[in-house]
């Protein structure tokens, strides 16, 4: 149920297939600034850190210029090579593996993964020093497995466990050619749909103007200090504006359009431009808050995830 994909369907809906590199990587996020974070987190939108071929490179930058960094890391633990996750651990992450459940139901959510490659490289990151947590996100098909889950994780070592639910929590699943595979949870449908119907159906669904607007937003980002930069190095103040939002496609992900037309020509990526610079163009996103309705231009997003009654 990530926007990488459509179900389960491989489907591109407008994000571009990139890494930042470490040079790029280094450009906008020099060692003084690196010097003076307290946090870095590798958690993507639309793809997976581990699959960026310098990962581990990046991750030895941050710590030479930052001993005191604390680097979290997520991700489905499927890809790369032992001697990867060997080098990984050398540099001190904390890396929290997306186990949602045991054999028998991981796959259900986390399709195209194993489970036993999961487990064998987090066995790999922990034996070679590194600090894992087990992450489960919990359905009605799993629910039933996190005592076994939390027992197992702490048998094998891993430093913690915790579990995780967003509310996505049902959703048929497709394959890849749009077919019917299986069902999480109870969606609202009658009857499992192919892929193309569920999409007409999201495209004719479009919520944003008929929602009635939360009384204050409370931004995470802003409290927290922190921001988002994308692999193509584009900069957002947080995760959930960062969805590319000059190319997703609005129906896949409402309030893009909202946000391309907010951004308009202002310089946001950070490898073109520097950092100083592109953080200028957030201030326009607290000036929306002061809007009574969406369509005078509130953004839906921020009010979706950070508005308050």
């Amino acid at each position: 149920m990530c926007p990488r994909n459509f179900y389960g369907m491989k489907y591109n809906a407008g994000y571009p297939v990139t890494n930042i590199g470490l040079s790029d990587f280094q450009r906008v996020f020099t060692p003084e600034f690196v010097g003076q974070l307290n946090r870095v987190m590798f958690n993507g939108n639309l793809g997976d850190f581990n699959m960026n071929p310098e990962a581990v490179e990046i991750v030895e930058y941050l710590r030479s210029n930052n001993q005191n960094l604390d680097i979290e890391i997520n991700t489905n633990g499927h890809s790369r090579d032992l001697k990867f996750w060997r080098q990984l651990a050398d540099n001190d992450p904390t890396v929290l593996f997306d186990l949602d459940g045991l054999e028998d139901t991981h796959h259900l959510h986390r399709k195209g993964t194993s489970y036993k490659r999961v487990l064998r490289n987090a066995e790999e990151f922990m034996a070679s020093g590194g600090r894992a947590t087990w992450k489960m996100i919990v359905f009605d098909h799993n629910k039933h497995q996190v005592e076994q889950c939390r027992e197992l994780a702490m048998q094998m070592g891993f430093s913690n466990f915790k579990t995780s639910n967003d509310g996505r929590d049902d959703a048929y699943v497709f394959n890849d050619d749009g077919s019917h595979s299986h069902t999480i949870g109870k969606p609202s449908y009658n009857k499992p749909p192919d892929a193309n119907t569920l999409m007409q159906w999201k495209n004719e669904n479009n919520p944003i103007m008929e929602t009635e607007p939360k009384k204050y937003i409370t931004c995470q980002a802003k409290k927290d200090k922190m921001i988002y930069m994308s692999s193509n190095g584009d900069i957002f103040p947080c995760c959930w504006l960062g969805f590319s939002p000059k190319t997703y496609d609005e129906n896949l992900y409402h309030g893009n359009e909202q946000l391309k037309q907010l951004i308009g020509e202002s310089k946001i990526n950070a490898v073109s431009y520097g950092l100083e610079e592109v953080l200028k163009w957030f201030s326009l996103v607290q000036d929306t808050w002061q809007k009574k309705t969406f369509k005078e231009g509130r953004l839906y997003r921020c009010d979706l995830h950070c508005g308050k009654n």
